[in-house]
């Protein structure tokens, strides 16, 4: 009952902080500069509105970490703010100017923030920088860090698994498991390309247990189901297969409720 009680009050607390959070239009009164070089029209509401609450939030915060979430703001903002500037009006030129001067005005933030990052030792802007040019030293940092588990989204580490499968496969595969293990952070889709991709690389490791367990466990997630490769790995291999359907399941079971854990799977032992 307590340990309930406190839950309840930390969520109303919560609820009440956004509850007095100032409104968009307020921010903008109080500080016109973070708002000034974004557009004042209906157009990209809800992309201007991040930008501008993500300004207000951080204004006294010049660490690294808060811009990796600008940086996506901005890009956001950008994508939309350009599409609508295409739209021409007859007669309301000086709202089609407006989404021009904006979408200038925000692509030379963006590139500004980029620039400024560029050499970040944050590794969410580490990934950001290398995703997006390609630099190595970024990749590098971002590598070190997902190896150490410091992301808690499971894209990070399917992007560290495509970097590692051509080198080091098993560092790879875990890196997969990493991944799966997330979904218990976040509220996403789960991606299905996760037990395919580790159903690949157990083939390509040669571990036809594993090979058969993900090819299992791939075919429970897909809409169609195609049995002829577990026959042929089954009888090519002479595989446990009652054992391996058993494990199979208990991982497609974890993976549906969001509690994998390849450790407690004893998924190693393959």
């Amino acid at each position: 009952m307590k340990g309930g009680i406190c839950l309840t009050s930390a969520l109303l607390l919560s609820a009440c902080g956004d509850f007095f959070a100032p409104s968009v239009k307020t921010i903008c009164e109080d500080y016109p500069h973070f708002c000034a070089d974004l557009n004042t029209d209906g157009w990209c509401r809800a992309e201007r509105s991040e930008i501008i609450r993500h300004r207000f939030n951080f204004k006294d915060d010049d660490s690294d970490r808060p811009k990796y979430d600008l940086l996506i703001n901005y890009e956001n903002y950008e994508s939309c703010i350009a599409k609508a500037s295409q739209i021409e009006y007859i007669k309301y030129r000086d709202k089609e100017f407006a989404r021009k001067e904006a979408t200038v005005s925000i692509n030379k933030s963006l590139k500004q923030l980029q620039w400024q990052t560029k050499n970040s030792q944050d590794p969410y802007i580490s990934y950001y920088q290398w995703s997006r040019f390609g630099y190595e030293d970024a990749r590098a940092r971002f590598v070190a860090a997902a190896r150490q588990g410091v992301f808690s989204e499971p894209k990070y580490y399917i992007d560290l698994a495509s970097i590692l499968i051509a080198d080091d496969p098993l560092a790879a595969r875990d890196a997969l498991f990493m991944a799966l293990s997330q979904y218990a952070n976040v509220e996403q889709e789960i991606d299905g390309h996760i037990s395919s991709m580790l159903m690949t690389l157990s083939m390509d490791i040669e571990n036809y247990r594993m090979a058969y367990v993900w090819t299992r466990v791939t075919n429970h997630f897909a809409d169609s189901i195609d049995s002829s490769q577990l026959v042929a790995l089954s009888t090519q291999h002479s595989l446990p297969v009652d054992i391996l359907d058993r494990l199979a399941d208990d991982i497609a079971s974890a993976i549906e409720a969001r509690e994998f854990d390849a450790h407690t799977l004893k998924i190693d032992r393959l």
